[in-house]
């Protein structure tokens, strides 16, 4: 006969081994060094040729599902290059032999690596804004694929190609660099850059539009990274007095002291720096004016602590 002695000790043994495993709640702010060290120092000697050859290895000392995707993600961003020569490689065996696709390639391959190792995970295909020319663009035909991972029976958004590489403003081109912005983005984030072809990959409870997506001004990747929130104007493409300076507004979140911004008009070789001040409007905390020294059409870029913020359309009369 057992004991209840007994009884109560495996009980209490399953209880805390159920809570060793279980999910953290935050699973953006996880410590995910163990996971990255796996997948930064995997062997690359070998010449890989298909998926399994690398997922179950890449992930087999990893117990929980976050981290096991974690390194997954990780190895992809640190193995495969976005090169548009790769356009036709969107079967992941083969992206996994010539190192380098495009965003169809990379979303097609973490489903697949994710999908060897039991973790659900699912291609989205939809629309993007990469250039101020896409500000109230009519969106028609799809642009980019990113994914919609399941961990723990809950849903999150990430792009895997976006996190690989950041577009320098400066040069206009792609460089590697990792992202973490793009890796379990929260929806209410990821939308502001993202728009899926299905408003259901939205994953918010208040679709948005195409057309507002469309309207909303070109951001940069650092506007995640400085630590501000909503930003006034709101529209992309604007109409402007000459007589009257046009005001920026935005939010600083308190995660980086914002004490440095500057414009840069059509495309000019020079910054030109504008003063910041407290804003008294409910819900911001700075802003600054820019007056228009001639009319027409201008493109107006933001910079915020010397990096590349959001950009506008404007039409001064």
């Amino acid at each position: 006969m057992i004991s209840k002695y007994k009884i109560y000790f495996t009980i209490a043994f399953l209880f805390a081994s159920f809570l060793s495993f279980a999910q953290p709640d935050d699973l953006k702010k996880v410590d995910y060094t163990l996971a990255d060290k796996i997948a930064t120092e995997f062997p690359k000697k070998k010449k890989y040729k298909t998926v399994s050859d690398i997922a179950g290895p890449l992930t087999e000392n990893l117990k929980t599902e976050h981290e096991k995707f974690r390194a997954i993600f990780r190895w992809i961003t640190e193995n495969i290059e976005y090169n548009k020569s790769a356009a036709n490689a969107a079967d992941a065996d083969k992206v996994i032999r010539k190192n380098k696709a495009v965003c169809q390639g990379f979303s097609n391959l973490l489903k697949e690596m994710c999908e060897s190792v039991k973790i659900p995970c699912e291609m989205v295909v939809g629309y993007t804004k990469t250039d101020v020319k896409d500000i109230n663009r009519k969106l028609k035909k799809t642009d980019h694929a990113w994914n919609i991972v399941t961990l723990y029976n809950k849903k999150y958004l990430v792009d895997v190609t976006w996190a690989t590489s950041k577009f320098n403003v400066n040069t206009r081109k792609f460089e590697k660099a990792f992202d973490e912005h793009y890796f379990l983005t929260p929806p209410e984030k990821f939308i502001l850059d993202h728009l899926p072809e299905n408003k259901k990959d939205q994953l918010l409870e208040k679709p948005l539009s195409k057309k507002r997506f469309s309207s909303t001004p070109l951001l940069y990747a650092d506007y995640f990274h400085v630590g501000i929130g909503d930003i006034f104007p709101n529209k992309g493409k604007l109409k402007q007095r000459q007589s009257e300076p046009f005001v920026f507004k935005f939010n600083c979140t308190g995660e980086f002291p914002i004490n440095e911004a500057s414009i840069l008009a059509d495309n000019d070789k020079y910054f030109t720096p504008v003063k910041l001040t407290k804003s008294i409007t409910p819900g911001f905390t700075h802003e600054f004016l820019y007056t228009f020294e001639k009319e027409g059409d201008h493109d107006l870029t933001i910079f915020l602590n010397g990096k590349p913020i959001v950009e506008y359309l404007i039409k001064v009369k």
